[in-house]
């Protein structure tokens, strides 16, 4: 089953991270272009340098290495790599949970886009890290 960006932002708020670790995936995931690429990458992922996702944070190189590890080890499975020379940004991608499928009730459906407000509600003490991508308050159309 193909992720969508939905379901990754749900997998994120319901995984054991630390809430830097919720930050700098939030971050990565901002990044990513689930229905057409991003900067002609491979659909779902997204590329950034240490430098710049750290400046984005405010911590040190150290700390963001730190939290690379902890994503990389989460049921996100947070995959970095880099395929070009030294200077090239790193590559970032989500893969599929360590069990296999994720079950149907946190999946989005295939057109979905974004999060309903019963998501985002069910969703308890994560709101301060979703930001919405619009200028329409969320429940308009």
């Amino acid at each position: 089953m193909t992720m969508t960006t939905g379901a990754i932002l749900r997998r994120i708020t319901e995984t054991d991270l630390s809430v830097a670790a919720h930050k700098l995936a939030t971050i990565i995931l901002d990044g990513i272009a689930w229905k057409d690429g991003y900067n002609g990458l491979v659909r779902g992922t997204a590329a950034f340098t240490l430098a710049h996702l750290a400046e984005k944070m405010g911590i040190s190189r150290q700390h963001l290495t730190v939290l690379l590890t902890e994503l990389a080890g989460s049921a996100l499975a947070l995959v970095r790599w880099k395929p070009n020379d030294k200077f090239a940004p790193w590559l970032f991608r989500f893969g599929e949970t360590e069990g296999g499928t994720p079950s149907p009730d946190i999946v989005s459906a295939t057109g979905s886009t974004s999060l309903s407000m019963e998501k985002l509600s069910s969703l308890e003490g994560s709101k301060s890290m979703l930001r919405p991508t619009s200028t329409t308050p969320l429940g308009q159309s």
